[in-house]
């Protein structure tokens, strides 16, 4: 759960991915489905820290009564030829601030 008056930049969660394979198929990129900002994109975005560890963070303010749960699904995928790909999903409950 995470309060609706979390500023941008908000943790919410810290992410790590894995690889046995070596050269490109070891290689991997990251992303949060859904966002990015546009309209409908969930308002967390996925930072990169250091050796395939992620922090998943608020990109914008958040309003529960517009909203007040996220699904947060995170896509791994490798740089194979073809790629493969690994997802995990999440919920993020907005808690409701007195707006007054």
């Amino acid at each position: 759960a995470l309060s609706e008056a979390a500023p941008p930049g908000t943790v919410i969660a810290l992410v790590r991915v894995t690889d046995r394979d070596s050269g490109k198929n070891g290689q991997l990129q990251c992303r949060v489905l859904g966002g990015g900002g546009g309209p409908g994109a969930i308002p967390f975005t996925l930072e990169e820290n250091y050796d395939n560890f992620y922090t998943v963070v608020t990109d914008r303010p958040l309003d529960r009564e517009a909203q007040d749960e996220y699904n947060v699904t995170i896509v791994a995928r490798d740089g194979g030829n073809p790629p493969l790909n690994s997802t995990k999903s999440f919920s993020v409950r907005i808690l409701d601030e007195n707006d007054n």
